[in-house]
């Protein structure tokens, strides 16, 4: 072999074909890494609006509550942890429905959840709540959609 006939062409262009294949898998992985941050992200948001929801039912359940206006709505609002929640009395039940609001400030979306409930003392005109086992559900639970509010 004669090193004179030898420019090294062949070791450029196999360099310049590993680079473009390795910078090509790069911006594969870089994409898919982007998407899975995207969905943690968003399950993290997830996360946080059924812990607020759950909380705000769970902070309704402790606070004492009107029973002279049962045919309306009470809503109850809590600034320093963002919880809502609102009370309404179910038309022909002998139970309430508790609506349980989680909402992120930075976030337009919105968990609702409701537990049904009666009051600890019906005869008086403020009372406690007490929880209905197997009451707590995702959605609403009256065919009338205008009695959970929202």
């Amino acid at each position: 072999m004669k090193r004179c006939c030898q420019q090294g062409n062949s070791a450029l262009l196999m360099v310049m074909l590993l680079s473009a294949v390795g910078l090509l898998l790069m911006t594969v992985m870089q994409r898919q890494l982007d998407s899975a941050l995207y969905v943690t992200h968003d399950e993290r948001r997830y996360w946080q609006t059924l812990v607020l929801a759950e909380s705000s039912l769970q902070w309704g359940i402790g606070q004492v509550w009107l029973m002279g206006s049962r045919s309306g709505e009470q809503c109850l609002n809590s600034v320093t942890e963002g919880l809502r929640v609102c009370l309404r009395q179910v038309p022909g039940e002998y139970y309430m429905l508790l609506r349980g609001e989680g909402h992120l400030s930075r976030s337009s979306s919105v968990m609702v959840l409701y537990q049904r409930v009666v009051p600890i003392e019906p005869d008086g005109d403020t009372s406690p709540l007490k929880p209905i086992a197997g009451g707590w559900l995702d959605f609403c639970p009256e065919r009338q959609e205008a009695i959970c509010g929202g």
